[in-house]
């Protein structure tokens, strides 16, 4: 099985010296214009991070090559101004087609445009489209292409361009992989269900070169026959998965028969229903099993795509209407998914759900500052009321986060000194708070209450080091609703101190002698030390002869002291 990691990517040549590009420049079609048994379309998006490993997968499928059965096709762009490429495999040649020379792979359009002239230049019994591209979001999104506009491809996006492409869905594409992080999702799956048949993705991340191109294309031009389902069959059962702690992935592949998406959801729906209508009841339960269900993407330090699959077996209510939907949706999913492969211990069952834990993660993107389409317009949420329980769950439906927190105390202090705040907000329905406290140090109080709305609580905090720190406070009421963050400044200068190095002298002299430049010496009798430490407080010492020490031995110099020095008497501020 081969493997394809970034680092090692960097230095290889973007084709191999066997690619050959057709010199003529013009489309192959079968012979009498005899359909094709499959006609495959690659979609490689390199026009970001990916640009070499894209050029080495081109490579790869160039050497599998086509066959008068299976004509596969290629679509390239990477990192490059004017780089794009489509090509479609005569044999092992790569025959370069009439294509703009720069496309923007994250717009749907483009995938559209591709399809369809290949579906125009190759009349194919069956036809499958992968998608490979980096940032993977799920729902929110795929392609990312670096000199594109700077948005992926939304889900109703996707959903527009397979209707264009399929007629509203009368002429399917059999199979659909998406080669990028986290799209074997629930909401994915259903936003495609009325144009495709089969649907392969990763529901985690996984490494460049995990997705089986060669090993797949091989068995299906060995046995061209092969039906959509077998096909990605055998595509997932070359799938290698890995658990790669240092990426905290456990990696994973599925395949995915779209035709029971729309029950599927059904009963989705009616599990959101009654979770609502007996919230109050199921809360507990509901929070952990979601605690301890299979999460995906921890690499990208989420945890908002959940194992649905796995989250129902946790789920321990026993209401018979709950346990009945419960095993409707489990029985639904283990006919739907076709094909899963995923290490002996791991509990990943093909499709990730959307299930974010805490307010701020609700629609909070994971690839912009705003999302540009929300949750809400996928068509899962549209067609079922998921999106409505997860809002009432997180106290985001019929219910009103808390007002931004006040947060009052010295804006001015010290290291190592430890300061009082003062925190206040209030909840629209007078439901009592929890507090969240980021110190701008790397530390936090995490969440602590609960408290009365309107109360003011007192927190306290050391700062070691001198900077100047944002101190940021959130609350949420017992609904999970979370207001906007409150902050306060304050700075921390480097502790003043005045020590031992700064005293005050004040005695009688017995000796004193001065130098040219006005410096002197003397010997006391009896001297009087008053030393003030910052943060110690002061003493007051009276010193008897002092020899050997200061101020015998050695001249003070003028620059160094300020005060009073007479033939006898001495009262001076000295630093040295």
């Amino acid at each position: 099985m081969r493997k394809i990691l970034i680092i090692a990517l960097v230095g290889i040549l973007l084709l191999g010296s066997q690619a050959i590009i057709g010199a003529d420049n013009t489309t192959r079609k079968t012979e009498n214009n005899r359909s094709l048994e499959w006609a495959i379309m690659v979609y490689l998006n390199g026009d970001n991070a990916l640009s070499a490993a894209q050029g080495v997968i081109l490579e790869e499928i160039r050497q599998v090559g086509s066959t008068s059965d299976v004509q596969i096709t290629i679509l390239i762009d990477q990192n490059q101004e004017d780089d794009t490429r489509l090509y479609y495999l005569v044999g092992t040649t790569l025959d370069q087609q009439t294509w703009e020379t720069e496309s923007n792979m994250d717009d749907a359009d483009t995938i559209r445009d591709y399809v369809l002239k290949v579906k125009s230049d190759y009349p194919a019994n069956h036809y499958e489209l992968i998608i490979s591209s980096n940032k993977g979001s799920g729902w929110q999104g795929i392609c990312w292409d670096d000199h594109g506009d700077g948005i992926m491809i939304t889900m109703p996006e996707l959903l527009d361009a397979l209707n264009q492409i399929t007629n509203n869905g009368a002429d399917k594409l059999d199979i659909l992989g998406i080669e990028t992080c986290m799209t074997g999702n629930t909401e994915v799956a259903y936003q495609i269900k009325n144009c495709v048949d089969i649907f392969m993705a990763y529901p985690e991340c996984a490494l460049l070169g995990d997705w089986p191109y060669t090993e797949a294309f091989n068995e299906l031009i060995a046995d061209p026959q092969m039906t959509a389902s077998d096909y990605a069959i055998t595509t997932v059962d070359y799938f290698v998965p890995q658990n790669l702690p240092q990426y905290d992935m456990i990696t994973t592949m599925a395949a995915t028969e779209l035709s029971y998406l729309g029950d599927l959801g059904i009963q989705i729906n009616d599990l959101a229903v009654e979770f609502m209508d007996n919230l109050d009841q199921y809360r507990d339960q509901i929070t952990s099993a979601l605690t301890s269900a299979r999460i995906y993407a921890l690499l990208w330090d989420i945890d908002y795509y959940i194992d649905f699959y796995d989250f129902l077996e946790l789920l321990t209510i026993n209401d018979p209407d709950v346990v009945n939907i419960k095993n409707n949706i489990m029985g639904i999913m283990d006919t739907a998914v076709i094909a899963n492969k995923h290490l002996i211990d791991d509990p990943a069952h093909g499709l990730s759900i959307y299930f974010p834990r805490r307010t701020s993660d609700y629609n909070n993107s994971l690839r912009y500052d705003v999302l540009p389409s929300p949750y809400e317009e996928t068509l899962f949420a549209i067609d079922t009321q998921w999106d409505e329980f997860l809002k009432t769950y997180l106290g985001l439906l019929g219910n009103q986060p808390p007002e931004i927190p006040n947060i009052n105390g010295p804006e001015k202090g010290e290291p190592g000194i430890e300061y009082d705040f003062t925190i206040q907000s209030t909840d629209p329905e007078g439901q009592e708070l929890y507090y969240y406290v980021e110190w701008d140090d790397g530390t936090n109080t995490n969440w602590i209450g609960p408290y009365a709305s309107g109360e003011e609580i007192i927190v306290s905090h050391t700062w070691d080091e001198q900077n100047t720190y944002n101190i940021q406070v959130k609350a949420k009421d017992v609904m999970n609703a979370e207001s906007d963050w409150g902050s306060l400044i304050i700075k921390i200068p480097k502790a003043k101190t005045l020590a031992s190095s700064r005293i005050i002298l004040i005695g009688k002299i017995s000796y004193l002698e001065k130098n040219e430049e006005g410096d002197f010496r003397f010997l006391p009798v009896k001297t009087l030390e008053y030393t003030k430490i910052e943060s110690q407080g002061r003493t007051l010492k009276l010193l008897d002869e002092t020899f050997g020490e200061y101020p015998c031995c050695g001249y003070i110099q003028r620059e160094y002291y300020k005060g009073i020095v007479t033939e006898n008497f001495i009262a001076i501020l000295w630093t040295f």
